[in-house]
């Protein structure tokens, strides 16, 4: 239970000074790396204080640190490029409905970290590696992959002066709608069968971890935003129509 105060005092806050620099600056800049980085720092600093440096526990803080280095950077460099997010317009300016969006932040954080905080509070007998650890890291590899692939083609895509006010439909692109968050997703359920072999009792509820990330992107902060913004500036065109509706939006013949 220390692993989880712990957790969610730090996340809350790293979280908490992202929130306070955020709007005394009316800024959108570290929004997202504050995100990345409290996968990063909080999973480092957990490994580190916990002192059991073996192979299954190391791999996975591995896994994570990486996870969180790439999408910080990754969407920093972005918001660099951006100047804005257009999702904070109505929210930037009252301290309540930013706070809000934060305090959401820190909970999913929280949340999807679970798997990891157990796993790295759990005695050396439970951790060992074994045939699940070896599927979810093949899971999480995958996801990875598919990720960080789906965000360089869309980088190169949006920076090439040919594409402007056309949308993006080849590469991984062609296969679904949002290839990211198919990544994604399946990172965080290759890190919850990863961890499965050293979960107990109150352990399970790292269940929570995909199906909360799968909840957020599909029905809250993920497709229903970049559908609206999608639709506004591609929707006069008959390509994007016949996309939208050809095309999976994560996974295909899945959804």
């Amino acid at each position: 239970m220390n692993f989880l105060i712990f957790s969610l005092l730090l996340i809350t806050a790293i979280n908490l000074a992202g929130l306070l620099w955020a709007y005394t600056r009316q800024s959108d800049h570290a929004t997202d790396l504050i995100y990345g980085s409290s996968f990063f720092l909080t999973t480092l600093l957990l490994y580190l204080y916990q002192g059991d440096f073996s192979f299954t526990k190391s791999l996975l803080t591995l896994m994570i640190c990486s996870w969180g280095a790439r999408l910080a950077l990754f969407l920093f460099r972005r918001i660099k490029n951006m100047k804005k997010d257009d999702r904070f317009d109505n929210m930037r300016p009252s301290f309540a409905k930013f706070a809000g969006f934060w305090f959401l932040q820190t909970i999913t954080i929280f949340i999807v970290l679970l798997p990891v905080i157990f796993f790295l509070d759990s005695t050396p007998t439970l951790t060992q590696f074994s045939f699940l650890s070896l599927i979810g890291f093949v899971i999480w590899a995958a996801g990875f992959a598919i990720e960080t692939i789906a965000d360089q083609q869309k980088n190169t895509f949006r920076n090439n002066a040919t594409n402007k006010g056309q949308f993006i439909k080849t590469g991984l692109w062609k296969y679904a709608q949002h290839p990211n968050y198919s990544g994604e997703i399946l990172c965080w359920i290759g890190v919850f069968v990863y961890v499965i072999p050293a979960l107990q009792g109150w352990g399970w509820i790292s269940i929570l971890s995909p199906l909360w990330i799968s909840f957020m992107l599909i029905k809250v902060s993920g497709i229903p935003f970049l559908i609206k913004s999608s639709e506004k500036k591609y929707g006069h065109l008959t390509a994007y129509q016949v996309y939208k509706k050809t095309t999976p939006r994560l996974f295909p013949g899945v959804y």
